[in-house]
């Protein structure tokens, strides 16, 4: 291992990898409810959006987390977008940790404490969690339940921020 330069192999677990890409996908790879990926081959799954006309399929991604797997479809068309003029009244927006957003206006926008709602439940089942036996069973099912509280808090962050 020396002499070509490389170090020791490491220990990989199982459930390593979080997401893996296809970075070429066929012409007509989605077919109704099924997504036809190489290697994988007709994959079922629920569509959350019709792809648009003109649209086509450039690579996938499939992404585990703890709720279950998702698949990310990058899209490509040729569009050429105009540039649009600047118009109306400009308004300056502040970050800030003790309020989320203060804006020229005068208007403070709460931050929202997502964590701390579901606090005593995380602290409850971290609790549990100390006293199994590490890689057993019950520990592997109660560390998915700490993980679905740890989704379902960076969701609805996320929601806060895109609304």
């Amino acid at each position: 291992m020396k002499r070509k330069g490389m170090g020791f192999p490491r220990f990989k677990k199982a459930r390593r990898m979080r997401s893996f890409v296809f970075p070429q996908m066929l012409k007509n790879c989605v077919q109704g409810i099924y997504l036809k990926l190489p290697q994988l081959g007709r994959i079922e799954y629920i569509k959350s959006r019709a792809i648009p006309e003109g649209f086509r399929v450039k690579l996938a991604r499939i992404i585990r987390k703890a709720s279950g797997y998702f698949v990310a479809l990058c899209l490509e068309c040729d569009v050429d977008v105009p540039d649009v003029p600047p118009h109306g009244y400009p308004i300056g927006i502040d970050l800030g940790l003790d309020k989320f957003l203060a804006t020229s206006e005068g208007e403070l926008i709460k931050r929202p404490r997502f964590f701390n709602s579901l606090h005593r439940q995380m602290k409850l089942l971290q609790r549990r969690l100390k006293k199994k036996q590490i890689g057993s069973n019950n520990w592997q099912k109660l560390s998915k339940i700490i993980a679905r509280l740890h989704e379902t808090i960076a969701n609805t962050r996320k929601d806060f921020h895109f609304n």
